[in-house]
């Protein structure tokens, strides 16, 4: 039984409305339609594919039976999620969104493997990683343009820009 695409992921949001701000402001994502499931939640799609499903960390006995357990407010989750990657298009336009909603970002420069990165983190604390495959950066039009920190890994050696 192979495993063919990454269809969604759920996160339980603390703040279910400021969680679907983020990533239809910051990552620009749009609504998609959600079937009444018995609790708030929304579901956001890139394109045409439904990807991040979200739901209100608020207490709610239909959602606890969906997800086959209680997330009782104050929850950290499921489990441990360290990052969710996409790939994405465009660095500056995705650099001047972020930088729009005042998030701050960390940018990574493979030169090399022609790969560059951004990490922000979304309200709830997860690590967003957005990977722009093919794109090698002037690395003097990002330094200091709203990062935390910056790195470029150049013939195998890692230098920090900021």
């Amino acid at each position: 039984m192979p495993l063919t695409e990454l269809n969604h992921f759920l996160l339980v949001a603390k703040n279910l409305e400021r969680t679907r701000k983020f990533y239809e402001d910051v990552l620009g994502m749009q609504l998609a339609d959600r079937p009444d499931f018995g609790f708030p939640g929304y579901w956001l799609r890139i394109g045409d594919d439904i990807c991040v499903h979200l739901a209100s960390q608020d207490a709610n006995k239909t959602r606890d039976m969906f997800l086959l357990k209680k997330h009782p407010k104050g929850t950290n989750g499921s489990g441990q999620v360290d990052h969710i990657a996409f790939l994405a298009r465009d660095p500056l336009e995705v650099r001047n969104r972020i930088q729009k909603n005042k998030i701050e970002m960390h940018f990574r420069s493979f030169p090399d493997a022609k790969l560059f990165q951004i990490f922000l983190k979304d309200p709830d604390d997860v690590t967003i990683e957005l990977n722009f495959l093919g794109e090698v950066i002037d690395e003097k039009q990002w330094k200091g343009k709203g990062s935390a920190s910056a790195v470029t890994l150049d013939g195998g050696k890692a230098k920090r820009q900021n």
